[in-house]
């Protein structure tokens, strides 16, 4: 057998290493091979990952009351924080947080719940403000799960016109939508920019306390 043979072989002897998560052996005690880990099966869009996000046990649960107790873990948020100040810069009201558990939120109706999302989509070029080329948006609603733009079925449609959002978009965002948010120049793709009125913000997060100097 030539040697080019052999390599082939041998490659394929080491892909379930590469794709198959269970066989993989991390060291939990080295942070930077568990992140990889973690952003490994999250560009899978696993949804365990969402549930890492969210801060739930990831184990095998499946429900939201089984996390009441729990150590949060924040290993892959903590990652994307880092990522969100690297492309945005830290603010000085730090709402990251809130926007991050709302893209997984709008990322995971767009993989599950397509349609309902699409017509989120719909909804939100509705609430384009023309003249400033903007449109309203609620990541904490969409953060918390809390979302509206689409045709509802079953006990859902019952919700009194009371409780329904109808002035500020959740789902159906682009995904990634916070560049829409923060970015000097919008893609001619959606060139709006989705903006947060002040009372959101002061519910997403506190303000940065300026340093005095001695």
């Amino acid at each position: 057998m030539s040697q080019k043979n052999t390599t082939y072989q041998h490659n394929l002897k080491t892909l379930p290493i590469l794709f198959k998560p269970k066989l993989v052996q991390i060291n939990t005690q080295d942070a930077r091979q568990k992140v990889a880990y973690l952003v490994f099966l999250d560009m899978l869009f696993l949804l365990k990952m969402w549930r890492h996000i969210k801060g739930y046990p990831a184990n095998g649960q499946t429900t939201y009351t089984n996390a009441n107790n729990s150590k949060k873990n924040k290993v892959l948020l903590n990652f994307r924080l880092e990522q969100f100040y690297a492309m945005f810069g830290k603010k000085r009201r730090n709402i990251f947080p809130t926007l991050i558990q709302a893209e997984y939120n709008n990322r995971l109706w767009h993989t599950i719940w397509y349609l309902e999302w699409a017509q989120g989509t719909q909804f939100v070029f509705s609430l384009v403000n023309p003249k400033k080329q903007s449109i309203p948006f609620d990541p904490v609603n969409l953060a918390k799960g809390q979302t509206n733009g689409y045709v509802r079925v079953g006990n859902a449609s019952k919700i009194g016109k009371a409780k329904k959002i109808t002035k500020q978009c959740t789902v159906g965002v682009p995904i990634f939508f916070t560049k829409y948010i923060y970015a000097e120049i919008l893609p001619a793709s959606f060139p709006y920019r989705l903006t947060i009125a002040d009372d959101l913000r002061k519910k997403m997060g506190k303000k940065g306390r300026k340093k005095k100097c001695q």
